[in-house]
């Protein structure tokens, strides 16, 4: 079934009476009410996401792969200059529980949630990417048992600017607490790029009560075991030092998040990444640090930042 005849589909299944839809009803209605019932961050399952794609276009033009949030009272707009969608892509946001990733060592995620987690926050999410523009709408006081969050919708294509590929428009409710919301941008740590693979810039525009612009951007370079991330907060820019130490830990305990599915194997292997932050004197800086699981988890006391490259529980 090719993917124009597949979306057909996919929308009317929103409003069929048989049991194969019934049955869909009843796990996209667990899947709304374990997402209001976790402590997922939207915010974070979005970068994890522009993490997970591919730069190939980027990297031919010279252009760092970049994610920029785009944050006023109304909508939060996400722009990337990743490949773009690709039908397989198209076909995994409309399920649930599917993935692109397939079980390969590095990629984290809890199960089921992942993007619809930007449901939280959002009634009508639009995505364009590629030759793709569609809509999901999704109301949690409306009775349609979760469906809005996997039906895609026509959505009329909108100019983007130049090297963006995939933009995302989340619509915010209008229940949204808009400063708890403004509070989970500024609680992204200064290190956040530092421990990601493919992410080397990330920019926010935060529009606060009463027409305040703020405009951060953040950029990473390395060479060898250095590590330097430049901090840009308006007009005024400081770099950040590090002093980076790997080590790859084998023969990894049997888990059921690392089991290999179909033609992968079982994940054996962890890297553990250790931050050392540098003065301007290159002397290292006592602080409490985060931890990561490939996103910051939380402070435990550490005066490093590390992190774990495999799947945790939240």
């Amino acid at each position: 079934m090719g993917l124009e005849d597949w979306l057909v589909v996919a929308r009317k299944r929103k409003f069929s009476p048989n049991s194969t839809v019934q049955r869909l009803m009843l796990t996209y209605s667990r899947l709304s009410k374990h997402l209001y019932s976790t402590d997922t961050r939207f915010v974070y399952e979005l970068i994890q996401n522009a993490e997970d794609n591919s730069y190939s276009i980027a990297a031919e033009r010279n252009d760092l792969p970049a994610l920029t949030f785009s944050v006023s009272s109304e909508r939060i707009v996400i722009d990337s200059n990743e490949d773009g969608f690709c039908e397989a892509n198209v076909r995994a946001i409309c399920r649930v529980g599917e993935s692109t990733k397939a079980n390969i060592k590095g990629y984290i995620g809890e199960k089921g949630i992942g993007f619809k987690s930007v449901f939280k926050v959002a009634r009508k999410v639009h995505v364009q990417s590629g030759p793709y523009s569609f809509a999901f709408d999704y109301d949690k006081e409306q009775p349609d048992s979760g469906l809005g969050m996997v039906t895609p919708l026509n959505e009329p294509y909108s100019e983007l600017p130049r090297g963006t590929r995939t933009r995302i428009v989340l619509y915010l409710h209008m229940s949204c607490d808009k400063e708890a919301l403004v509070r989970e941008f500024d609680n992204l740590p200064d290190t956040l790029l530092l421990f990601l693979r493919k992410l080397k810039r990330l920019s926010l525009r935060i529009e606060r009560p009463g027409n305040t612009v703020v405009e951060k951007a953040y950029e990473l370079t390395s060479t060898g075991n250095r590590a330097c991330m430049k901090r840009t907060i308006g007009r005024e820019s400081v770099d950040l030092n590090f002093w980076i130490a790997r080590k790859t830990v084998s023969d990894m305990p049997e888990d059921e998040a690392r089991e290999g599915t179909e033609g992968t194997e079982r994940i054996k292997e962890a890297e553990v990444v250790l931050g050392f932050p540098l003065n301007e004197g290159d002397m290292p800086v006592v602080a409490d640090q985060h931890v990561f699981a490939f996103l910051p988890l939380r402070k435990v006391g550490f005066k490093v930042s590390f992190i774990f490259r495999f799947q945790h529980t939240s």
